[in-house]
């Protein structure tokens, strides 16, 4: 009797199930995958061919991609990933492959991702950037060792790149910081994230990029001499609509940042992330008073540090009207107040709170889509379990960091790595 055997094949599959396959592969596999395999798959994968990333793409596959597999689809390429932390002669093989021919290979080209550089590299692979009209943004991950005398340099790089032509400049918090030099002017930038050292170095950046609309500032040190911010001679940003700002290790005064707002005329968005012994940043109405009239939307986190016993969180929340809803948590030496819902891209879990308030129309903190990154501190007075109900709002987070200080049955089973005084569990979840 003669037996019939059906052959399955992937292309038995839907496209919405290839799809979704492709969500848990590497972009760079998908590519070397399905391009050329035949004409549905090369049209099924049009994104990834849009949107080319080398996101851990081994030394070996990615001179592959640079030979046989971006000639072909350079002129579709809208974005573009180099990732550096994996490969690290990435940007090499990039570079010898299309150099000064980079222009003609990605001639519709619109934003680029570079990630894992030092300024040498990075100084090096910025000079082939030029004659690509359409690339305007660049966004930089994890930049490291720059040297305080090359921070103005590579600012000048980074501004004057591309003819002048990027008008969006993106760094994330893990980066080294940067600072502008007095005398320079780039009109073109519109958008800005970037870090800084010191306080000390705002007035050469409000000088340095006039037309900013959007600014995204992290301050990495304090400044001994707070009260010469109201000597510092500022040049207002006329154009800015959207301002954030998080020194990290700087401690507020209200008249610093009321000299401050004065320089932000027509800001619509506001986001502060700040750290004081002031009492005044959590009295509702002195710190509204300060907003421009200008405001549509007011983001506000500020942790206070008080000296002595310290229980009246529920007068706090009292004078913040309803369209500023609040949260209030404190332990034995500080409070941290913060408006809801949470817009900043980083939440923490780090106070053993004593006792927690919230508005009355407020009862369960609201976690923006915008949070990225969550940190959780466990203890015997902190439990994992505690923080997993708020965890789960932060929808679109993609790094979890649990800090623990003794062990816990909540975290049998997790694989824990020793830093310094604390066990650090890192989990990572990509796109």
């Amino acid at each position: 009797m003669e037996t019939f055997y059906s052959q399955s094949t992937l292309e038995m599959l839907p496209d919405e199930i290839l799809l979704e396959i492709c969500k848990y592969l590497l972009c760079s596999d998908i590519l070397r995958s399905f391009i050329g395999l035949n004409y549905r798959m090369t049209q099924m994968i049009t994104e990834y061919c849009r949107h080319v990333s080398f996101y851990k793409a081994s030394v070996l596959t990615s001179n592959y991609l640079c030979i046989n597999v971006v000639p072909q689809i350079g002129s579709h390429v809208r974005s573009l990933v180099i990732d550096r932390s994996y490969s690290y002669f990435q940007d090499e093989l990039f570079m010898e492959h299309f150099g000064e021919k980079i222009s003609m290979i990605f001639p519709k080209l619109e934003r680029i991702n570079l990630s894992y550089y030092e300024h040498d590299r990075l100084v090096r692979f910025l000079d082939i950037l030029h004659d690509l009209n359409y690339l305007i943004e660049i966004r930089l991950y994890q930049i490291f060792d720059i040297q305080t005398s090359h921070q103005a340099t590579l600012v000048r790089s980074l501004c004057q790149a591309n003819n002048h032509r990027f008008t969006s400049i993106l760094m994330d918090d893990q980066s080294s910081c940067l600072k502008f030099d007095d005398t320079d002017r780039y009109l073109n930038v519109l958008r800005l994230r970037i870090n800084l050292t010191n306080i000390i170095d705002l007035p050469a950046l409000f000088a340095a990029v006039p037309n900013l609309h959007y600014l995204d500032v992290v301050i990495n040190e304090g400044s001994n001499d707070s009260e010469l911010l109201d000597e510092m001679k500022f040049f207002p940003l006329l154009h800015l609509t959207d301002f954030q700002l998080k020194p990290l290790r700087h401690g507020w005064m209200l008249e610093e940042l009321s000299t401050l707002l004065i320089q932000l005329p027509i800001v619509q968005h506001l986001s502060l992330f700040l750290s004081t012994y002031d009492s005044q940043f959590v009295e509702g109405n002195i710190l509204l008073s300060l907003l421009p009239s200008t405001i549509q939307q007011f983001n506000y986190a500020i942790r206070y540090f008080y000296d002595s016993a310290f229980d009246e969180a529920d007068e706090i929340i009292i004078p913040w009207p309803s369209s500023n809803p609040i949260i209030c948590s404190l332990n034995d030496d500080s409070l941290f107040l913060r408006t809801l819902p949470w817009h900043f891209p980083r939440i923490e879990f780090s106070l053993l709170h004593n006792k927690m308030v919230s508005c009355s129309t407020n009862n369960v903190a609201v976690y923006d889509r915008n949070v990225e990154e969550v940190d959780i501190w466990v203890n015997s007075n902190f439990a994992l379990t505690r923080s997993l109900s708020t965890v789960s709002q932060c929808c679109r987070a993609r790094v979890i960091t649990i800090y623990v200080t003794q062990e816990d049955d909540t975290m049998k089973g997790t694989y824990l790595i020793a830093e310094n005084d604390y066990l650090f569990c890192k989990h990572f979840m990509v796109d």
